[in-house]
């Protein structure tokens, strides 16, 4: 996936914590094999070549990643949407970066999202536009982490943390981890800390990946419902009980913008977040309500609320 991956774990012996680590790191070098878009040989790049209107066979694993982001796209109102490789090739997020015309980005947007791109069917998938392609940034990490945290449990390992990437799972930590989030502008700088005993953190920002073209950067993060990045205001945390639920959330809340997905994640308990925006006063940092007493704030120059609002 073109990041790293850190294990640590808790078992009975030392033997069962090696043979576990080991499995759990197969079971994520699983999913890259069967999701990854930076190799033509992965089931999901084999979907993306699948001749219009073909029936594309799939694996059971990848019916259930896409039924998943089926539910995050419909939930989100098209904020996630997995079908947005045609856009990343437009804007070359994989090299350079490139500033395509108005044009171009109407061009390869597909009207109507994931739905009209893709559809499912028993066993398998058709594709249904010539420039309908499947991008797994917005939700593989997750799901190769919820396929590491499952390995662990069947090992029987006690407690364990899986980071990809900095993205982070972990179950059974008592004392409940502390894990750090990142000022937006600079990853190695922490601004807050989070309580984390079950689950996975999930942070969206541009802090590494964005590209200068032509003077002006740009965001590796896209909104597919105009073919352009998102506004580039800070960062998201998601926290959820499944990893790719963080993963894709993290995502669709980046792209909605700092208000509006505070707003949904107001209506959606199975989720706890936390907005960072740069102000000219400094750092601005809203979480959600269910979050009190479990983030703290480790900068000066970071004011720290709870949703709905509730300065402090």
């Amino acid at each position: 996936m073109g990041t790293t991956l850190t294990l640590e774990v808790w078992a009975p012996t030392r033997e069962r914590a090696l043979e576990a680590s080991e499995a759990a790191y197969l079971a994520a070098r699983a999913v890259e094999a069967r999701l990854s878009t930076w190799t033509d040989a992965s089931e999901l790049a084999r979907l993306n070549a699948a001749p219009v209107g073909a029936l594309q066979p799939l694996s059971a694993e990848l019916q259930a990643d896409l039924r998943a982001c089926e539910r995050w796209w419909r939930a989100s109102h098209g904020a996630f949407d997995p079908c947005v490789g045609a856009l990343v090739e437009l804007w070359n997020l994989r090299g350079a970066g490139r500033a395509p015309s108005a044009s171009e980005r109407v061009a390869a947007v597909v009207a109507g999202g994931f739905g009209a791109g893709f559809e499912l069917v028993e066993g398998g998938a058709l594709r249904k536009l010539p420039h309908a392609r499947l991008e797994e940034g917005g939700f593989g990490k997750g799901v190769g982490l919820d396929a590491a945290l499952a390995v662990l449990r069947e090992f029987g390992v006690e407690r364990a943390l899986v980071d990809l990437g900095g993205q982070v799972a972990v179950y059974g930590m008592a004392p409940a981890l502390r894990w750090s989030v990142a000022d937006p502008r600079d990853r190695s700088r922490p601004v807050l800390s989070w309580e984390l005993s079950e689950g996975s953190i999930a942070t969206s920002s541009n802090s590494e990946r964005a590209r200068v073209v032509d003077g002006e950067r740009i965001g590796h993060l896209l909104d597919p419902r105009s073919g352009s990045p998102a506004r580039d205001f800070g960062s998201v945390s998601v926290a959820a009980r499944s990893a790719a639920d963080a993963d894709a959330w993290s995502t669709a809340l980046f792209v909605l913008g700092p208000d509006a997905a505070l707003e949904l994640a107001a209506q959606r308990a199975e989720l706890d977040v936390l907005v960072i925006e740069l102000t000219p006063a400094g750092l601005r940092a809203r979480a959600s309500a269910s979050l009190r007493g479990r983030v703290t704030a480790l900068a000066p120059d970071l004011a720290l609320e709870f949703s709905p609002s509730d300065a402090r």
